[in-house]
């Protein structure tokens, strides 16, 4: 069932040295002093790699919901994927716009695009200098209809619908880069070396491209650890994993109306039990924003806005792969001083990484630091909304969002780091479009080096914006929550990135339902997770150039 995006005007809902961890490569600070440092653990051996001094880093086309799903019929002999790709060969993508739904393509349906004999687009056009060896990769003779381009005119066309093909290392975040049957350069289930990409070619400038530098970070939104998340796992006895179990859904129709006057819908089960798990702990970095702090003497509330959850859902969290959660939001310290400490100490048991609260602002400042691929990632947490939460000085509690300390701290942060995020807990609930003051704050971060913002506080998948290179995300809705009175409410986003060492390549929105009060499901693009990409679309108008 395919849905306009709704309206909704409701409001009234809710809303000490640490152990350095490493776990398949991944190398996770999680340090409490003025002086860190961060270490790989090679053969056993710790070998320091990223000092971090407290004066720099402050202290604290076809549519397929499988990424490997074969886009179409076998590939054609022309298109030998068997062979070890040269040091002077090159790998073809072909790309389509950032909004499509497409995420691959059958070698056949390929060939014909660029011999003109399928009518799916309008205008194809290639690399104009790597035209011949195109055709030579493929054993055709491309179309005289198919144009040639700069990369940049290549991009500039598919992002007004055109089809094309770029070299890997001409990739960018703003088209959609697709697979070739079941080969994948980008995302979780991506190739791991060229050698078995159908479309490569010798040439005589082949540029830098290395694919084992590519890695993949996986971001999603609210996750609550009471109310109904809490009666599903535990009064139900479902367990701790069931939230992060997730398939496929579809939503069969909408019902009027729950209690805040909303439409909330019927689904169903489409099957792929245990896709969201299987993409986040594939991930090389799976971030999310805790909503609830846990505490030792916590207690369980049916109905209400003040939360607090028993420490062991948290085992939930680690066993889906989540590698960092921020502490930074509008409920941290709803069990009070203690439970920000129960929540800290809860966390570190469990080597999930953190930032954005904690004893003082000195620590609730701190970024938290990983490795992946050689490159160095750093986080940050911070809340606009509840300032009675802020800390200062000694007090506990969260950071606020500003640019007085903020903005120091990401150009600090990036003299060792290659990639800054911020996590903010910020904007208006049930609001898809950023408020000015968001906009004025991720400008801020952006010029300081951040290279992503990934907000949340909506409860609903909101816009997005591109500034000078940073991408922002103001919120990506709901991912483990029991708003169950609307649709919308429902519905959020878990956002698939993929990097080539430092640089962003490739971004995949993947909308999804929560089922069961607890459970995302993915929704497919092309159906009823087609509404959540115009939500977020539309929000979107005039912030992004595509």
């Amino acid at each position: 069932m395919t849905r306009d995006p709704r309206r909704s005007t409701q409001h009234g809902a809710p809303r000490r040295p640490r152990d350095i961890l490493a776990t398949a490569g991944l190398v996770v600070v999680l340090a409490a002093t003025s002086a860190l440092v961060v270490g790989a653990i090679v053969n056993g051996a710790n070998q320091p790699v990223l000092p971090i001094d407290a004066a720099q880093v402050p202290s604290g086309a076809s549519a397929s919901l499988d990424p490997a799903a074969s886009g179409g019929p076998a590939a054609s002999a022309s298109i030998d994927p068997s062979s070890t790709p040269a040091a002077d060969e090159v790998a073809w993508v072909p790309v389509v716009g950032f909004w499509s739904t497409a995420t691959t393509i059958a070698p056949a349906a390929l060939a014909a695009t660029l011999q003109d004999t399928d009518d799916a687009y309008d205008v194809v056009i290639v690399p104009a200098g790597d035209r011949e060896a195109i055709a030579a990769a493929l054993d055709i003779e491309i179309a005289a209809s198919v144009k040639s381009g700069t990369p940049g005119q290549v991009r500039e066309a598919v992002r007004k619908g055109a089809f094309g093909l770029l070299r890997a290392s001409d990739v960018a975040p703003d088209v959609r880069a697709l697979g070739i049957g079941k080969a994948q350069l980008f995302g979780a289930a991506r190739l791991k070396t060229l050698a078995a990409w159908p479309l490569r070619g010798v040439v005589d400038d082949p540029g830098a491209w290395d694919q084992g530098r590519t890695w993949t970070l996986v971001a999603g939104g609210d996750i609550l650890l009471d109310r109904g998340v809490a009666v599903q796992v535990t009064e139900e006895g479902k367990g701790v994993d069931f939230p992060y179990d997730g398939g496929t859904a579809e939503i069969v129709k909408e019902v009027c109306c729950s209690q805040f006057n909303q439409k909330t819908p019927v689904t169903k089960r489409t099957g792929e039990a245990g896709a969201v798990r299987a993409l986040l702990t594939s991930a090389d970095l799976a971030l999310a924003n805790l909503e609830s702090p846990v505490d030792d003497k916590w207690r369980f509330h049916l109905r209400g806005t003040v939360f607090s959850g028993d420490p062991r859902l948290l085992d939930g969290v680690k066993n889906a792969g989540i590698d960092f959660v921020s502490l930074a939001n509008n409920h941290i310290r709803d069990s009070g001083a203690d439970g920000v400490l129960d929540t800290v100490k809860a966390l570190d048991a469990r080597g999930i990484a953190h930032s954005g609260a904690g004893d003082g602002f000195a620590e609730a400042r701190r970024p938290a630091i990983f490795e992946t691929h050689g490159v160095t990632v750093a986080i940050f947490g911070c809340d606009a909304i509840a300032a009675s939460y802020w800390t200062s000085g000694d007090a506990i509690g969260s950071r606020r969002c500003d640019t007085k300390t903020l903005v120091p701290d990401i150009k600090a942060a990036r003299k060792t780091a290659d990639v800054v995020v911020v996590y903010p807990h910020w904007g208006v609930e049930y609001r898809a479009t950023p408020a000015s003051s968001q906009r004025k704050l991720a400008a801020a971060w952006a010029k300081a080096g951040a290279a992503l913002v990934i907000g949340n506080h909506a409860h609903w998948a909101a816009g997005m914006e591109a500034i000078d290179g940073t991408l922002v995300w103001y919120a990506l809705g709901n991912f483990v929550f029991d708003q169950t009175w609307s649709t919308r409410t429902m519905e959020g986003l878990l956002v698939e990135m993929t990097f080539e060492g430092p640089t962003l390549r490739q971004v995949r929105l993947r909308p999804h339902v929560i089922l069961d009060q607890a459970q995302p499901n993915f929704l497919d693009p092309a159906g009823d997770g087609a509404a959540v990409l115009k939500q977020v679309r539309a929000a979107s108008k005039g912030l992004l150039p595509y």
